[in-house]
C-alpha cells in the first residue's frame, strides 16, 4: 500500500472514530491532499502514535466542503483541546473553512494549539492566512528554536513567541524492511552507469533549499572532467514566482539535461528508499544552516549514505532534541558553509562519496518517535 493510500485510510478511520467518540480530549485537525507533504505525514503519524496508547487523541480532516461543517463542529464540541496542523503549500480551497473552525473553537471556549512548521520562509500571503492561528492560539508548537526566533522577529506576531513550545522532530518517513525496484529506479540506475559520482537531493524543490547549487556543482565537475549525475528525489512546490520554470531553464542553459534527473513525487516508501540507496552522497543546503526541523536530512540519514549539509548556526538549536544532538556529535553529518565556493563544496562531496555507505541507519526511529510523543503529551 502506498504512503498516500495508507494516510488516506488512516484519515478515514480516524474521522469515523472522531464522529463516534464520546469525548476526544485532544482533536488534531489537518487538511488533506492527494500527495501528502511532510507536514501532513507528520500530523497523521503523530496523532496515530499518540492515539495508540491513549484513546483521547483523535485525528480529523477538514475538507473544502461547507456541508461538512456541522459534523466538524460536533467533533470539536466533544473535544477539550483542538490542535491545528496545516501544510505550508497547496492550501487550494482551504482558506476560509479552517478560519471558521478556529473561530468556532474559540467561541465555545476550547483550548487551541497550532503547529507552525515554517514562518519567515513562507510567502507573505501564506503568512497572512496563518496569522490568526498564531495570534489566537493558546500554544504554538514548533520543531525548531529557529522558527520561534522568526516569530519573535516579526513585529506583527512577535508577542506570540512566548507561547511557543518545542517538540523534537521525528522521522516522518521510516526506512522499510525491503525496497521495490520500479521503472523509475531502473532509469536512475541506468543513468548512473559510467558516472563518477551520484549526488542526491531529497524533498520538495524550492529556492529555500538552494537546489540550483547542485546544478552549478554538476557544471563545475564537468569542466574538471568528472561525470556527475544529480538526482532530485522529489517534486516542485506550487509557487507564485514560477520557480520550476526558472529551474528547468537553468538546466537547459547549462546544457546538463542528460546529467539531471527529477523523479517527481514518490508515493511508496519502498520505491523511495530504493532511489535513495542509489545516491553516492546527499547535498542539502539551507541559508539559515541546519535546523532541527529538517525532515529531508532525517530521511537521507536513514538511507545510510553520506550527507553533506549546511553547518548549524548554533548547537543550541538542538538542545531540545537529544537524538539530533547525539547524531551530530557522532559525526554522522558532514558540514559545509552555505557561502563556500563551488569548488570547495564539490571537493567535500567527492571526499564524502569515497566513504560510501555507513552501514546501519544513523537514526533509531522508534526512540525518536517515543521522545516526540512524550514531549507532545507534556505540552498538550
Amino acid at each position: 500500500m502506498t504512503i498516500a493510500s495508507q494516510t488516506r485510510l488512516a484519515s478515514e478511520q480516524s474521522i469515523a472514530r472522531a464522529g463516534n467518540a464520546a469525548n476526544a480530549r485532544c482533536l488534531f485537525l489537518f487538511t488533506r491532499s492527494d500527495e501528502p507533504c511532510g507536514v501532513e505525514t507528520f500530523t497523521r503519524t503523530l496523532a496515530g502514535a499518540l492515539a495508540s496508547n491513549d484513546a483521547g487523541y483523535e485525528l480529523l480532516s477538514i475538507s473544502g466542503r461547507w456541508r461538512d461543517l456541522p459534523a466538524i463542529f460536533r467533533s470539536i464540541t466533544r473535544a477539550d483541546q483542538i490542535v491545528f496542523s496545516f501544510p505550508l503549500v497547496a492550501w487550494k480551497r482551504m482558506l476560509i473553512i479552517p478560519l471558521v473552525v478556529l473561530l468556532y473553537s474559540l467561541a465555545i471556549r476550547r483550548r487551541v494549539s497550532t503547529f507552525v512548521h515554517e514562518w519567515s520562509g513562507l510567502h507573505g500571503l501564506r503568512r497572512l492566512v496563518l496569522l490568526p492561528f498564531v495570534v489566537l492560539s493558546g500554544q504554538i508548537l514548533v520543531l525548531s528554536p529557529f522558527i520561534r526566533e522568526q516569530i519573535a522577529n516579526d513585529r506583527w506576531v512577535a508577542r506570540a513567541a512566548r507561547k511557543c513550545r518545542l517538540i523534537p522532530h521525528p522521522p516522518t518517513v521510516r526506512r522499510p524492511a525491503t525496497v521495490t525496484v520500479t521503472d523509475r529506479v531502473r532509469g536512475v540506475e541506468q543513468a548512473a552507469l559510467g558516472c563518477d559520482i551520484v549526488i542526491g537531493y531529497f524533498g520538495a524543490i524550492y529556492d529555500g533549499k538552494a537546489p540550483t547549487v547542485l546544478l552549478e556543482i554538476c557544471d563545475h565537475l564537468r569542466r574538471r572532467g568528472i561525470r556527475a549525475l544529480i538526482v532530485f528525489v522529489g517534486s516542485f512546490t506550487k509557487s507564485l514566482d514560477d520557480y520550476e520554470g526558472q529551474f528547468r531553464a537553468k538546466i537547459r542553459q547549462m546544457a546538463i539535461e542528460d546529467r539531471v534527473i527529477i523523479t517527481g513525487y514518490i508515493e511508496s516508501t519502498e520505491e523511495l528508499f530504493a532511489l535513495l540507496e542509489l545516491i553516492g552522497v546527499f547535498l542539502l543546503l539551507f541559508p539559515e544552516g541546519l535546523t532541527a526541523r529538517r525532515s529531508s536530512v532525517i530521511a537521507c540519514l536513514q538511507s545510510s549514505r553520506p550527507v553533506v549539509v549546511s553547518a548549524p548556526r548554533s548547537r543550541d538549536e538542538f538542545l531540545h532534541h537529544a537524538g539530533f544532538a547525539r547524531l551530530i556529535e557522532s559525526g554522522a553529518l558532514s558540514f559545509t558553509q552555505r557561502a563556500a565556493p563551488t569548488a570547495e563544496i564539490a571537493d567535500q562531496l567527492l571526499a564524502a562519496a569515497e566513504r560510501k555507505s555507513g552501514g546501519s541507519p544513523a537514526i533509531d526511529a522508534d526512540a525518536w518517535w517515543k521522545a516526540t510523543t512524550a514531549a507532545t503529551r507534556a505540552v498538550l
